[in-house]
């Protein structure tokens, strides 16, 4: 089998067509992938394999194994990119004892296959493997004549989606089988063909159905989970309005997961917990409030700097930052202060925010702050939480009763105090203060699932990134911080492709959510 070494179509063509392969580095990676059996002696002992076969491809009696593939590897990948992307959202410090660079925010995102080892966080090839598997996946089953067609294509179709959103949410800039370079927002709405593509099939099968694996089951409802990812795509373009459409119609509850299994190879872990033996130290202990460095904080950044656009130079403490022991208040609901600083335990008046669990432990230099989530393999990653569609209704709604009531649906599900009295009054008032209290919601509510680092990047002029202004002190280790907002492909990208050349890295994202120091 050789890799297809066409010319590319119009991109216009392949977007309609969804038959695009991938980035030129995936276009090798899954051809390779493609013809490994990852040490299975048949297609029988394959649950959900990472690869398959040459001959499989060609056997309709495989469809689902191949659909299942692409699921395999997204959902290694996502949990690797969940891992990552705690560090951007300042869950971690990095210390002695501590692997990886958790608490960094590297310009470029590590490449790597599908988490190797359990210090790994390299999810990039991972998600473009899937991509370039699931169109010429996409391309078999279009041939087969085989009764659950439009089921399996709209499994696969979903999966496309949610990775093309990764790239789209969180890089600069992307391009697809050596095409132009596409901006974030073009990457989006590429996602959202896939998302619409994904429900044309929900429709052509007869409607919504469950998406199970022999794992377990990742959906019970396709069709939510469509919309629901749909309405993340929509809400990270700006498109508030079909955002809210769309999360209205994901009902409360309502969940569809990336699933952990065993395995360094199926990353057993978001944040805390190492597989193979190693204890609770892959990742790091939870970051308090983040202070300028100070004769008496021995955890902290020496140097904050100023906003890269506005010049604004950022306060200390920074707000929106540190997860250790937060609180809202009984009375008003209020969980941060007047200056976006979050409430604690410390805080008169206020109760524990169970939704942020953590407790004293081994992190492998000393007992700190551990995290209390993802504690098992039954616990999976959210990859759709309706919290997050509640959420985009009350930024879509904005000040006002509505906005509010949408937040204290979460706040009820929860069983938190509820946002009232003299507090409802101020916020639903003042644009600026409900703005605040969605983005806290938001940090709170979707805590280590990979959403808080995306609202950074949309709300970048209040949330802090470092972009490689100051540095991690902590005693005994000093690590310099990156400069990333949004992310860059990797160099051989821009090299390789005739389109454009490494002078365009960072031009496809506004100025103030560009990477520095690249």
């Amino acid at each position: 089998m050789e890799c297809d070494s066409r010319e590319p179509m119009d991109l216009e063509q392949e977007l309609i067509m969804h038959r695009t392969r991938s980035t030129n580095t995936v276009a090798a990676l899954s051809c390779a992938a493609l013809l490994v059996m990852a040490g299975c002696d048949s297609l029988l002992e394959v649950s959900l394999p990472s690869a398959v076969t040459e001959d499989a491809l060609n056997n309709p009696a495989t469809a689902a194994l191949q659909v299942n593939s692409v699921a395999a590897s997204v959902e290694c990948a996502y949990s690797s990119f969940a891992a990552t992307a705690s560090g951007n959202e300042d869950n971690f410090q990095r210390t002695v004892g501590v692997a990886g660079g958790y608490a960094q925010y590297p310009a470029t995102p590590g490449g790597g296959s599908c988490d190797g080892d359990a210090y790994s966080t390299e999810w990039v090839n991972p998600f473009l493997t899937a991509m370039g598997q699931g169109f010429q996946t996409w391309a078999n089953i279009q041939g087969y004549a085989i009764a659950n067609k439009p089921q399996l294509l709209a499994k696969l179709a979903l999966y496309q989606s949610l990775t093309l959103d990764v790239f789209g949410e969180f890089f600069c800039e992307f391009a697809i089988n050596a095409g132009p370079l596409l901006t974030f927002s073009q990457t989006l709405d590429v996602a959202e063909g896939w998302a619409d593509s994904a429900l044309a099939q929900i429709a052509a099968a007869g409607g919504t159905f469950a998406i199970n694996t022999q794992q377990g089951t990742v959906t019970s409802d396709i069709q939510q989970t469509v919309l629901g990812l749909r309405s993340r795509i929509r809400w990270a373009n700006g498109d508030l309005v079909g955002a809210a459409t769309d999360a209205a119609a994901v009902s409360d509850g309502h969940m569809a997961w990336i699933l952990r299994e065993e395995g360094e190879d199926r990353r057993n872990m978001v944040s805390s917990y190492q597989g193979n033996g190693g204890g609770i130290q892959a990742a790091g202990f939870l970051q308090g409030q983040i202070n300028i460095i100070s004769p008496t904080i021995q955890t902290g950044i020496s140097e904050l700097g100023s906003h890269p656009v506005t010049g604004v130079p950022w306060p200390n403490p920074l707000p929106f930052t540190g997860y250790i022991d937060l609180a809202i208040e009984t009375a008003t609901g209020r969980a941060i202060d007047d200056s976006g600083n979050p409430l604690t335990l410390a805080d008169a008046g206020t109760e524990k925010d169970t939704r942020v669990q953590h407790a004293i432990g081994d992190t492998g230099s000393g007992p700190d702050y551990i995290i209390q989530k993802y504690l098992g393999l039954a616990d999976d990653i959210p990859m759709i939480n309706w919290r997050e569609m509640r959420l985009i209704q009350a930024q879509a709604a904005g000040a006002g009763s509505a906005g509010v009531d949408f937040v204290n649906q979460v706040r009820t599900f929860d069983g938190l105090p509820l946002v009232q009295g003299v507090y409802r009054t101020l916020v639903e008032a003042d644009a600026d203060r409900f703005d605040d209290l969605v983005i806290e919601e938001r940090r709170r509510a979707l805590w280590l699932e990979a959403r808080y680092w995306s609202t950074k990047i949309l709300n970048n002029e209040k949330l802090w990134f470092p972009r490689q202004l100051g540095e991690w002190i902590t005693t005994g280790y000093t690590s310099a911080l990156g400069g990333a907002v949004r992310v860059l492909m990797p160099s051989a990208e821009y090299d390789i492709n005739r389109n454009f050349t490494l002078d365009d890295r960072a031009t496809g994202c506004p100025a103030g959510q560009r990477p520095v120091g690249f």
